[in-house]
């Protein structure tokens, strides 16, 4: 813990995930269990669907009904030939998709990590959350200078969680990055349906993310977007003529802040608008994740939304 959270009043009560105890911890595998064993501390049901059989109702024998479904004790009771109906419900196949395009490297003033750092966290709390659950988990990603793709099969194999920390871990920024590509790349590796956790910044034109986004709705996977932006990005609060470097493309430009936030935070607003309207008519849940807050209400969002499904 820092010195600045050690040295808060003993009658202030600490709140769960406070964004300077995570920025303390050490490696990742610590931070994912920070968020995890926090939130599990307070759940009381778990929304998470694993493999379980669920007696659902009964219905009159049919001649080819499997006999091994009848129930004799009601046959003994009514003298009834009854087949037990269940609810099935599987294993659900997730992918970690975690955008490592060069914006995702910015850390403000404020943030208590770069916007790939707080990917990484919420990743790998959701990894940690999906093992438990029996589920397999993988990852899709890109990295390195050019970008590689990195593809890791979901498994539910006990070495799986250590394999995608260590590999979230690695993780760094790349010049050529881009989500739009990786979920071209994800139509052609996720054959079966599965569960997409998207973590990005959307920092890319809705136009080049909304075919492939549509595609793999049409493939019939289901996709969630954690949206991770840092308060500079959100609020604009500088106040000084500074140089602003584009970290996509590296052009760089002088800019008086206080002419230009009015303007800057209008364009931005539409923008992410644009984003957010696209994603709900495509049936897409999505969330905000501040780099200067914590992750809780992205969990807390994640696992209401997954908690709502029939």
């Amino acid at each position: 813990m820092s010195t600045a959270s050690a040295e808060k009043s003993a009658g202030q009560r600490w709140q769960p995930f406070e964004p300077d105890v995570l920025a303390a911890l050490g490696g990742l595998d610590l931070k994912a269990r920070y968020v995890v064993e926090g939130y599990l501390a307070g759940l009381h049901r778990s929304p998470f669907h694993g493999f379980s059989v669920e007696f659902s109702e009964y219905r009159d024998y049919q001649p080819g009904d499997d006999l091994r479904h009848l129930d004799w004790r009601l046959f003994a009771r009514s003298d009834r030939l009854c087949v037990k109906k269940y609810i099935q419900e599987t294993n659900v196949r997730f992918y970690l998709v975690c955008d490592a395009s060069p914006s995702m490297a910015y850390r403000g003033a404020a943030a208590w990590g770069s916007k790939l750092d707080v990917a990484r966290v919420v990743g790998a709390a959701i990894v940690w959350l999906m093992l438990r659950q029996n589920d397999a988990a993988g990852m899709l990603t890109a990295h390195g200078l050019r970008g590689e793709l990195e593809f890791i099969r979901p498994s539910q194999k006990p070495s799986q969680l250590g394999e995608l920390l260590r590999r979230l871990d690695l993780l760094r920024p790349a010049p050529d990055a881009r989500l739009a590509v990786l979920l071209e790349h994800a139509q052609r590796l996720f054959h079966r349906r599965s569960l997409l956790v998207i973590l990005t910044d959307l920092l890319e034109s809705p136009d080049q993310l909304d075919e492939p986004l549509k595609q793999l709705r049409f493939q019939g996977h289901e996709c969630l977007v954690f949206q991770i932006l840092d308060r500079d990005e959100l609020e604009f609060p500088f106040d000084r003529p500074s140089v602003f470097e584009d970290l996509e493309s590296g052009a760089r430009r002088k800019v008086d802040p206080r002419a230009a936030r009015v303007r800057y935070l209008e364009r931005f607003g539409a923008f992410m608008d644009d984003h957010r309207e696209r994603l709900r008519s495509m049936g897409i849940p999505y969330c905000l994740i501040r780099t200067d807050s914590s992750p809780w209400p992205a969990l807390s969002a994640f696992l209401a939304e997954r908690g709502r499904r029939p």
